[in-house]
């Protein structure tokens, strides 16, 4: 599609959308232009005098660049969509209070909430439906999003776009691929067991990043002992290990000596030595309490709540690439004595490893979360990041 055409001041919203400026370049062609010109000759024959100026004027007349998006501002733009539900939709939310609570400039959201808190009354509000609400087709849907986005967008004129959702969809891709080379763009996620679905390749701008969770509210406590049925005085190994990685899963197990080990569920078989079962939503958020001890690798789940857990907590670093928030949030708990950190998985290491951390298990002020939260919130690393001029996704 040709970028050109259209007047200097007309308001960057009139060719905000991909229709929009189709239509300008169309009735700016020549073509066009001359077609007008044959018309009004038709009406009023006597101005046929006036064809030969006519054709010479637009011969000779150049075409001028569209602007697509005026000098972005300080602002922000964060997004939230879900196919079902409000997940992503709250943490949008989530985020747009952060960053107004935070001074960081206006900020504008755009999600699929039926109303707006009470909390966040200030800010600048676009609603569109769900993508599966039952009502448009998929791509009646994508055109909505695609006009209401781009005149969004076009209004609010942000520096940095922040995205939530189960992956880009056609109506978003086709709203900001056109934006200006100055304003930066974040797809924000947090890790659910699977990051197959974060593929930017066809909005390569749109970089991929992996956040602690983004809530504000002390967690809940959470007794481990009293879903799996176990005395208090029992001590036990929750571990949360990836498939892949099912040799380092059986050396924890001969590791582990008279604890029980309690694995986290999910859709691949477990290897045997596994005492208990343990559902990720009776974990991941939680403060747990008891003689709990954690063993995770760095592909968990429970990573983005690697600071609320309240357990003390072994981190296997297997060589998973992760985001610069999280990886300052674990070299922060690690060097506060927060979280044991390994980074070679020998058979020793990790032995090592899990004896250290049952050793802390008797340790009642080990971790301290209320005086933990107040220097090392979760949504701390996320405006301090934020904050940077030039942020890096490495």
């Amino acid at each position: 599609m040709s970028n050109k055409i259209t007047n200097n001041k007309t308001p960057t919203i009139v060719t905000a959308s991909k229709e929009a400026r189709e239509l300008n370049r169309l009735r700016d062609s020549h073509s066009f232009r001359l077609g007008i010109s044959m018309i009004k000759i038709l009406k009023n024959p006597l101005r046929i005098i006036f064809l030969p100026f006519i054709i010479l004027k637009l011969l000779f007349d150049k075409n001028k660049e569209i602007n697509l998006q005026d000098s972005p501002t300080s602002g922000y733009f964060i997004i939230g969509l879900d196919r079902v539900n409000l997940e992503h939709s709250n943490y949008a939310e989530s985020l747009t209070e952060i960053i107004t609570k935070s001074d960081l400039g206006d900020v504008t959201l755009l999600n699929n909430s039926f109303e707006i808190r009470e909390d966040l009354a200030g800010v600048k509000w676009y609603r569109i439906p769900a993508v599966r609400n039952g009502k448009e087709t998929r791509k009646e849907w994508n055109i909505l999003t695609e006009r209401l986005l781009s005149s969004a967008l076009s209004i609010s004129k942000p520096s940095h776009i922040i995205y939530f959702g189960d992956y880009l969809y056609r109506g978003v891709i086709d709203s900001l691929e056109l934006i200006g080379p100055g304003v930066q763009m974040t797809w924000f996620y947090q890790n659910d067991g699977s990051s197959k679905h974060i593929d930017n390749k066809k909005l390569p701008r749109m970089k991929p990043v992996l956040i602690p969770e983004l809530n504000n509210l002390p967690p809940v406590s959470q007794s481990i002992h009293r879903i799996l049925h176990q005395s208090e005085e029992q001590q036990i190994l929750i571990v949360d290990i990836d498939k892949a990685n099912n040799n380092l899963l059986k050396t924890i197990i001969e590791k582990s000596g008279n604890s029980m080990i309690a694995a986290i569920q999910r859709d691949s078989r477990l290897p045997q030595g596994i005492d208990m079962i343990v559902k990720m939503k009776d974990v991941m958020g939680m403060k747990l309490e008891g003689k709990i001890c954690l063993i995770i690798d760095d592909k968990s789940p429970l990573l983005s709540s690697i600071g609320t857990l309240g357990a003390c907590c072994l981190l296997v670093r297997t060589g998973q690439e992760l985001s610069p928030i999280v990886n300052e949030l674990i070299s922060d708990l690690e060097l506060n004595g927060k979280l044991v950190v390994t980074r070679r998985v020998t058979e020793i290491d990790i032995d090592n490893s899990v004896n250290y951390l049952k050793s802390l298990i008797n340790e009642t002020n080990y971790f301290d979360l209320s005086a933990y939260s107040e220097k090392s919130e979760h949504t701390n690393y996320v405006v301090k990041w934020i904050k940077k001029t030039n942020q890096s996704y490495n």
